[in-house]
């Protein structure tokens, strides 16, 4: 798959962001990787309040999307992923990425519940506890890097 496939493929999704400055660095990460699509789902309190405003601005500023939903599950079932890969410290290895994958960070530095991750798959980004923005840069590195200038 060429980069531009990639970029427009590869939809990271911010689940449960309760913290207006770790959605903006998540929205911010994934656009800086080129990403076309970025998915917030269950956001709660002020990251709801004031952080959806400002990513909608940074989103539409770079020509993204952002979309908006209540739930995991309503995601996979609007944008039909080939897969679901969620990001943690824990899980099988990501193997290659193909067609429309979703990577999904527990934006609340939770664990995701066994009800989500039975959406997709746990994948191991780390071995070590970084933080959600961190795993999903990594992520989003090891499949997009090498189209990033």
């Amino acid at each position: 798959m060429d980069c531009q496939q990639l970029m427009n493929n590869v939809i990271p999704v911010i689940h449960n962001p309760t913290s207006v400055q770790k959605l903006l660095d998540a929205v911010k990460v994934s656009l800086g990787f080129g990403v076309k699509t970025i998915v917030v789902t269950k956001a709660v309190g002020t990251a709801a309040q004031q952080g959806i405003p400002e990513a909608f601005r940074l989103v539409l500023k770079s020509g993204a999307s952002l979309i908006v939903l209540p739930d995991l599950k309503d995601t996979v079932e609007l944008l039909r992923p080939e897969a679901v890969y969620f990001l943690g410290t824990r899980g099988d290895s990501m193997g290659e990425v193909g067609g429309r994958v979703l990577f999904v960070v527990h934006a609340s530095d939770q664990q995701f519940m066994p009800s989500e991750v039975s959406l997709g798959r746990l994948v191991r980004v780390l071995g070590r506890d970084v933080g959600s923005t961190a795993l999903l840069t990594l992520a989003l590195n090891r499949v997009l890097g090498s189209c990033v200038d």
